[in-house]
């Protein structure tokens, strides 16, 4: 099985944002990968998940360009865009508004 030369599991370069969890034969552990999506907004979370759905039936990448246009103007109303810069530059975690 590739990763498991020797038979111990080969580490890979990458490490999970949030934990700092090592790769496993090639794959960051889910767990990882929830708590890093969990991470951000309610409304970037939700716009997100519509947006991928949606752009599966757009006809052209100017409708799904449109469409993510749409989503950051919107986004800006929720106040988060502003914490999320300002967290940025204050090297702290955001703390998030209501949905």
């Amino acid at each position: 099985m590739p990763g498991l030369e020797g038979g111990a599991p080969n580490f890979g370069r990458w490490t999970s944002r949030v934990r700092g969890a090592p790769e496993v034969l090639g794959h960051v552990p889910v767990s990882c990968l929830a708590e890093e999506i969990a991470e951000n907004s309610e409304f970037g979370i939700w716009m997100t998940k519509r947006g991928l759905w949606a752009n599966l039936d757009a006809p052209s990448l100017r409708h799904a360009i449109e469409l993510e246009n749409r989503t950051q103007v919107l986004g800006t109303f929720t106040g988060n865009m502003a914490e999320a810069m300002v967290a940025f530059q204050q090297k702290r975690p955001p703390t998030w508004g209501p949905f």
